[in-house]
């Protein structure tokens, strides 16, 4: 008898240990799985102790590579994965990839506390509230399946799957060589001397008066965006005369066009005079193109606006400088003429004479000096 009680028990104890094989399954990233179709997993119950909740917990092995040797495995029990909706191996989020800090930000963005979710046991340091905490979210997650507002769980998906596609952005190689390449073209950039290049150029010319010199038919343009294309610059000063070259660098943001008469270039300096941008006379005049294309005009004649890269980025910086000065300098200007004009416009008013509140006294005779 007591035999067969041995046998039975064997049986009950192998039947148990199959059924919770095929129920326990790892909850793992398609990522720390690997490309392989088809992925052989080594299972050791009770294999190691649980990194969030101390309790021993099964643990699966596999090879993400047939290349690689070395083996990857899970670190966390199943419940505490499930709990924080996260990978066992690399504890990111098994949805999307992202890791728990981050995520959890986003969860809150949404509205959603990504407390509520997890282990109240994890804040702790006593091993065992951690693993009583654990056993009531494993019977949890028994009882119930996952609920939540749907309306909340749609921004949060929306919201994780933004951050999700600017992780693969940023971890992708290519991503990296264009920000290296940024990072450094902006360090090459400040260790450019450009000195000489802006002694020359007349970022304080006007465009009204005209120089003296007769000679002169050329205008300094900067301010020049990328997406000003050259032929809409051709095409607006076409309309005052023959134009002789047009030299714009849109890595500087700058130019210089020039006309075959002074003629015309004084008529082209008279339509910028005159478009009502310009009450301050003493900055270069503010011209619009095709409405919507913001730069500034100077009489000055063709110089050097450099030769490299890194020079053109740096006069680009100096150019964006120089704009919000002349900018702040304008609406000063601006500010100054109103208060004037409201002060000459403002009625005087009339002077009045206060009456004396005091009691006077006046002698019934007349006072003498002796």
């Amino acid at each position: 008898m007591s035999e067969t009680y041995v046998v039975l028990g064997i049986k009950k104890a192998m039947k148990d240990l199959l059924t919770n094989s095929r129920e326990e399954f790892p909850a793992i990233c398609s990522r720390c799985l690997g490309s392989d179709a088809h992925v052989k997993m080594i299972r050791q119950a009770n294999g190691a102790e649980c990194k969030t909740c101390t309790r021993p917990f099964t643990v699966f092995m596999w090879k993400p590579d047939r290349t690689t040797k070395r083996h990857s495995k899970t670190i966390v029990c199943l419940t505490c994965a499930r709990s924080r909706n996260c990978c066992q191996a690399c504890m990111c989020d098994i949805t999307y990839g992202i890791p728990l800090d981050i995520r959890d930000a986003a969860l809150k963005m949404a509205g959603i506390n990504p407390d509520q979710r997890g282990l109240a046991g994890a804040t702790t340091k006593n091993r065992e509230v951690k693993a009583i905490m654990a056993d009531k979210q494993e019977a949890k997650f028994q009882k119930q399946d996952e609920d939540g507002d749907d309306s909340r769980n749609e921004m949060a998906h929306d919201i994780l799957v933004k951050l999700s596609q600017r992780l693969d952005a940023s971890n992708n190689p290519t991503f990296k060589k264009s920000a290296a390449r940024d990072t450094k073209n902006s360090l090459d950039v400040k260790k450019v001397d450009i000195s000489k290049i802006l002694a020359r150029l007349p970022f304080g010319g006007v465009i009204s008066p005209p120089p003296s010199d007769e000679s002169i038919a050329s205008f300094f343009i900067f301010g020049i965006n990328d997406d000003v294309p050259q032929y809409a610059i051709s095409d607006y000063l076409s309309q005052f005369g023959r134009v002789k070259n047009i030299s714009v660098i849109h890595k500087a943001r700058a130019g210089f066009v020039s006309f075959t008469t002074r003629q015309a270039a004084e008529a082209f300096a008279a339509s910028i005079d005159s478009n009502g941008l310009n009450e301050n006379k003493t900055t270069p005049g503010l011209l619009i193109l095709e409405g919507k294309h913001v730069m500034r005009v100077s009489w000055g004649k063709p110089k050097s606006l450099g030769v490299t890269k890194e020079e053109h980025g740096k006069l680009s910086l100096v150019v964006a400088k120089v704009l919000k000065q002349l900018a702040d300098k304008d609406q000063a200007s601006t500010k100054k003429h109103t208060q004037e004009t409201k002060t000459k416009t403002k009625p005087k008013k009339a002077l009045t004479t206060k009456k004396n509140d005091t009691q006077e006294y006046k002698s019934l005779s007349a006072d003498y000096e002796l």
